[in-house]
């Protein structure tokens, strides 16, 4: 208890205000055309009838600049829209794709500074004064860290800043979106499926997807993000996927599938790997995942934020400008809809829930598939998982493509760490695992500077998981 009660402790005073100046205290009802505006920020933004590409293009707005807020929208792919209004009185939708919505400096709250924080010399005052000072230099709006020690099992949480800034803190309970540390959690399903018989990752897509593609292409090559496929923009409905998959134009022909050469970070890729999963078994990725993976964890996942068990606990995402990202409102009506082919980008960016449940996803590789008592991969899937295919390039960085997962040799004072980045929705996040001595760490940060390292890893994540792997054998 006396363990428990000083984390408590620590977290409460860590949990004050920070003084970013920038960011409004956020309610449903504070976003209104009194208090915010929209900022358009590329050249060239379509207008539409409606909230979403499926209706009629009305205009384009040229330039960047302010534009009156009206309302917000989510549209078929669960991507918000808002609803804007010119001076000349023309009303539209634009994409949050291509705009912000700030809250007018009038609107702002007045919010105090806090002492900083300094450590009293031990583990957890060290990793803390490591979280505050990171959070200060790249402007975070709250941080969320999570340690699982792998020679004793024994986790440690941590909690900073804001879950709603100025009025809600965030805590060791909060939810987010974990952004593209999603795609592990696919491919964990995807080595599963494999282990049960349900899916060949060599074999050709077409195989599952029953129509002509005319670039041989496996989900292996998918996940790898060696498949050739353009980065196109993904579509809510098999039909409408499988019209992109037939067409040449959607590969680039001067490549080879699988080939290293080939590497390209791949959204769209990704979401065709989820639905291939989709068709191969019959099952939704959401249902396969929660009983094959997310049920065995005994934690809140899911790939839909308004489908994890405590919905309250969901946070307001920020960006790193601090521009309105994602409220929990807007956050609760992302929902599973129970069909195939619907939602793919869920499954590569949605994945929602605290740093603690997605530590154990991690945790669970670390141990060769094993969390608790429950084996939920076999040794070989881990392998499978875990094989290095080539050495990619990426943000300034060298490091080794796994299936989903990369390897970076001689990381933060280790051997060597699988791990993966994650970044949507403003939410700038950082997964790894030691596989030599099994800890795992994991850093979410709402609001952050978004600047990398020599590695291309985010510089907050990687100054948190740095003193975090320094400290973990000494954590009580």
């Amino acid at each position: 208890m006396k363990n428990k009660a000083v984390k408590t402790i620590a977290a409460l005073f860590l949990s004050g205000v920070l003084a970013l100046g920038t960011a409004p205290k956020i309610s449903a009802e504070a976003l209104n055309s009194e208090n915010c505006y929209i900022y358009v920020a590329f050249d060239g933004v379509s207008l539409r009838k409606g909230p979403g590409t499926e209706y009629d293009k009305i205009g384009t707005i040229k330039g960047t600049g302010k534009l009156t807020y009206i309302d917000e929208k989510l549209d078929k792919n669960y991507i918000p829209w808002y609803k804007v209004r010119f001076k000349n009185g023309k009303e539209g939708w634009i994409t949050s794709n291509y705009s912000r919505r700030y809250m007018k400096k009038s609107a702002l709250p007045e919010i105090e500074e806090t002492e900083k924080f300094v450590s009293d010399g031990t583990a957890y005052g060290n990793i803390y004064e490591q979280i505050s000072e990171s959070a200060e230099e790249y402007n975070a709006i709250g941080v969320q860290v999570s340690v699982i020690r792998g020679s004793d099992g024994k986790a440690f949480d941590f909690a900073y800043g804001w879950a709603d800034y100025g009025s809600r803190e965030m805590t060791v309970n909060s939810k987010m979106r974990s952004a593209s540390l999603s795609k592990v959690a696919t491919a964990i399903c995807a080595v599963k499926m494999e282990e049960q018989g349900l899916i060949d990752l060599d074999k050709n897509i077409k195989k599952y997807w029953k129509i002509d593609i005319p670039t041989k292409i496996s989900t292996k090559t998918l996940l790898t993000h060696t498949s050739t496929l353009y980065n196109l923009n993904s579509k809510s409905s098999v039909e409408e996927t499988a019209k992109q998959l037939e067409s040449s134009g959607s590969f680039n022909k001067k490549k080879t599938p699988g080939k290293s050469s080939s590497f390209e970070y791949n959204n769209f890729a990704s979401s065709v790997a989820a639905t291939t999963l989709e068709l191969a078994s019959g099952f939704p990725l959401e249902e396969y995942a929660n009983e094959n993976l997310f049920s065995l964890l005994d934690g809140d996942l899911s790939y839909f934020p308004g489908n994890i068990k405590n919905t309250n606990n969901l946070i307001t995402h920020y960006d790193y400008d601090h521009s309105v990202e994602l409220l929990p409102e807007t956050a609760k009506k992302m929902v599973f809809t129970g069909n195939i082919g619907d939602h793919p980008g869920n499954y590569i960016g949605g994945l929602t829930g605290s740093s603690s449940d997605i530590a154990k996803v991690f945790s669970m590789l670390a141990n060769d598939g094993v969390f608790g008592d429950n084996r939920i991969l076999s040794e070989k899937s881990v392998e499978v998982l875990e094989k290095k295919y080539f050495t990619a390039k990426e943000h300034g960085g060298k490091f080794k493509q796994c299936l989903a997962l990369r390897y970076y040799k001689k990381l933060y004072g280790t051997e060597g760490l699988y791990y993966h980045t994650g970044n949507a929705y403003g939410i700038v996040s950082f997964a790894s695992y030691d596989p030599v001595t099994r800890n795992t760490v994991v850093v979410m940060t709402s609001g952050a500077k978004q600047s990398r390292d020599k590695r291309g890893i985010y510089k907050i994540c990687g100054e948190i998981t740095r003193a975090v792997y320094k400290n973990i054998d000494e954590l009580q």
